[in-house]
């Protein structure tokens, strides 16, 4: 059995087109979102559309809560006051984008999917399995990683927006990347904003046993960038130029 795993597309429908004509190249049994699919990026009601249409699985993330309630804490982020406006205002704009079906559609995401992989059980989840917003990355300490993944085979999230492995004897934790804001964790020199990245990230899951597969697939940045300015959305010119390095 092979699952596809898809996390963070952040409103970013290019990029979530570049993976699912991966899986047409490339079948998978089964497709699971592991959450935060529509706030931050230009194309939000995109996403959930095509989420919608592939009817699969989704994992509630923190954005995809933050966009339920408005409430800049479930983000896990410390903001300062002007972050915190901007994260609001592109909050406002994207409910206003995706309405009310779409978002009674997010209410539907589940804390967790655990998936039966022909006898081996991986749990798909946000952050972790207990919280949506807790980062766990791989400076966490192994103790606390084997306790999330308790006694599944394999634990895999996104939340991080970065592809890593971290092996439990024979079980593991991982995590999927971004499809739709992936970025480099450590730079040479602090930058004022983040450029992301001009590929999209995912994984598959095979087994049993269980093995992971970490991909990453280009997508055009030029129509991301042609779709912010487009948009409408609140500080589309902040936002494009944080491509224009890609």
């Amino acid at each position: 059995m092979r699952v596809g795993l898809i996390s963070d597309m952040h409103g970013n429908a290019v990029g979530l087109d570049a993976v699912l004509a991966e899986f047409e190249r490339d079948p998978v049994d089964q497709i699971v979102a592991l959450g935060d699919v529509a706030q931050g990026g230009a194309q939000p009601a995109g996403v959930v559309d095509r989420l919608h249409m592939l009817g699969c699985r989704c994992v509630f993330g923190n954005s995809d809560e933050f966009l339920l309630t408005l409430e800049a804490d479930v983000t896990g982020e410390e903001l300062d006051e002007e972050a915190r406006e901007r994260l609001l205002r592109r909050g406002e704009w994207s409910r206003e984008q995706l309405g009310p079906e779409r978002l009674e559609f997010l209410r539907s995401f589940e804390p967790v999917v655990a998936v039966d992989v022909d006898g081996e059980r991986l749990v798909c989840c946000h952050a972790t399995p207990e919280s949506n917003i807790e980062v766990v990355l791989p400076e966490t300490p192994r103790d606390r990683v084997a306790t999330l993944v308790g006694d599944a085979a394999a634990v895999v999230g996104g939340h991080v927006h970065l592809q890593w492995l971290r092996r439990l004897g024979a079980r593991f934790w991982a995590c999927a990347g971004s499809v739709g804001l992936a970025y480099e964790h450590v730079v040479p020199e602090p930058l004022p904003e983040r450029p992301f990245e001009p590929w999209a990230e995912y994984a598959v899951v095979t087994g049993p046993p269980l093995r992971i597969e970490f991909r990453r697939v280009p997508f055009d940045v030029g129509a991301v960038v042609h779709a912010i300015r487009e948009s409408g959305m609140p500080d589309a010119d902040r936002f494009a130029a944080q491509w224009q390095t890609a």
